[in-house]
């Protein structure tokens, strides 16, 4: 027990100062969700990668496009072959020029060149295609990821947020348990002032009280770190805390069967939808790497300007090209590694159906098990409160001892909290299995 204890000390020392004060906000579990939707980083995160798939999907997509080129160079030169080139192409060579003393030794001379091009990539086999069919499906899976995540996070903030409401009605439960120990220690102080009460019976009901004021400060510990963990999927900013306000819901029967939850899940759940996204872009890597030994086709189109001093010429060319290189040794080894990745994205997939499945058929048991506890627990509290009613009567007319009222009141206490934690349980239970079956 101790040792508990010291780790608790140790768990609240590192959630912040012994004097900071978190501002409380009441919070309704629908508005913890929607807060969680909009403010938790891995969400945030899950967003950013969706739109950077997006993004690379959009520029592979656009390599379909004309591109647009303008280089423009000045320079001065006395190299022979540079002079008469650039003579050339200005359009100003005179017969002059042929002289060979001046070929061989020209003057410096002065020239701009400018250059408009346009290159268009002709997608004759569906390279672009594919590469682009392949970045959607990326594209995809991390969208399906993306849902997949807020469903996860949103599971996690209702039993965050259970957990939170949990130990906040152990808090109070266990206060006024508190100060009923704290009457019976002052009453029974009280008789044996008078001498109407042993000693030790001061003594039992001291040590009570002592117990309890422990368990009030453990349980109001495990209050601060269930809030601590449930502002942190909120994404709550520093010095604010959110406070659960919504009881667990109605017990009520599990709708369906096991076989009905794991056809949904197989039919709606974000990560297989991901898991199959994957595959059809590994499949297309596999097409891709095929096509490699395909040539390349393209058009272009080239504009010059060339000026030496005022005067200029224009020039322009067009054409079509293809490259094509029949032989790459390393080609077969990207084929051999595409294909490898798509049967590893297919084994993936099942996997995944797999693991939906045995999420689905524990959630479901897990369920079913919470709803016989809560029905064992059911009533507790108030059985508890009148049995201890009772006996504290009779005490008080000599037909029961304290020690009969401690470990009745011991009893009263643990039946109340065993019947607010199965109800909490149901909840977080039945948030399990809709997490399972993607309808989070």
């Amino acid at each position: 027990m101790r040792g508990a204890r010291g780790g608790l000390v140790l768990g609240l020392w590192l959630l912040g100062p012994p004097g900071a004060q978190a501002e409380e906000v009441p919070v309704s579990l629908a508005d913890a969700l929607a807060i969680a939707e909009k403010a938790n980083p891995e969400l945030q995160a899950a967003a950013a990668r969706v739109e950077e798939q997006a993004a690379r999907a959009d520029s592979v997509r656009r390599m379909r496009w004309p591109r647009l080129g303008l280089s423009v160079d000045w320079s001065r030169t006395d190299l022979p072959a540079g002079v008469f080139a650039n003579k050339l192409n200005a359009g100003q060579f005179t017969m002059a020029d042929f002289d060979v003393a001046r070929i061989n030794d020209p003057g410096p001379l002065s020239h701009l060149g400018s250059s408009l091009s346009l290159e268009v990539p002709i997608d004759v086999f569906g390279k672009v295609g594919t590469m682009a069919g392949a970045m959607t499906a990326y594209r995809d899976a991390a969208s399906a990821g993306r849902r997949d995540a807020l469903q996860e996070v949103r599971m996690r903030v209702v039993e965050a947020y259970r957990h939170a409401d949990l130990a906040h009605r152990a808090v109070e439960v266990t206060a006024r348990v508190l100060e009923v120990a704290r009457a019976r220690e002052s009453e029974i102080e009280a008789r044996v002032e008078a001498g109407g009460a042993l000693k030790a019976d001061l003594l039992r009901a001291r040590a009570r009280r002592r117990q309890r004021e422990a368990d009030l400060a453990e349980r109001r510990g495990q209050e601060a770190m269930a809030l601590a963990g449930l502002g942190r999927l909120l994404g709550a900013a520093e010095g604010t805390s959110y406070v659960p306000t919504d009881a667990p819901p109605p017990v009520a029967p599990l709708p369906g069967d096991e076989v009905q939850w794991s056809a949904r899940a197989l039919r709606q759940r974000p990560l297989l939808e991901a898991a199959r996204h994957k595959a059809q872009a590994a499949a297309s890597f596999v097409s891709q790497e095929r096509k490699a030994l395909l040539p390349d086709v393209g058009a272009r189109g080239q504009l010059w300007d060339n000026r030496i001093d005022a005067g200029n010429a224009q020039a322009w060319a067009f054409g079509v090209g293809l490259r094509w290189a029949p032989f790459d040794p390393g080609r077969s080894k990207r084929e051999a590694a595409a294909t490898a990745e798509e049967h590893a994205a297919e084994l993936d997939a099942r996997a995944a159906a797999d693991q939906v499945r045995l999420e689905v058929q524990l959630a479901f048991r897990r369920a079913l098990a919470a709803r016989e506890r809560y029905a064992a627990a059911a009533g507790g509290t108030e059985e508890g409160r009148e049995a201890l009613r009772v006996l504290q009567e009779r005490r008080q007319a000599g037909m029961a001892t304290l020690t009969d009222e401690l470990e009745t009141e011991t009893a009263a206490l643990g039946a109340a909290l065993e019947e607010i934690g199965a109800a909490s349980e149901v909840a977080i239970a039945d948030a399990a299995l809709r997490r399972a079956a993607g309808e989070m």
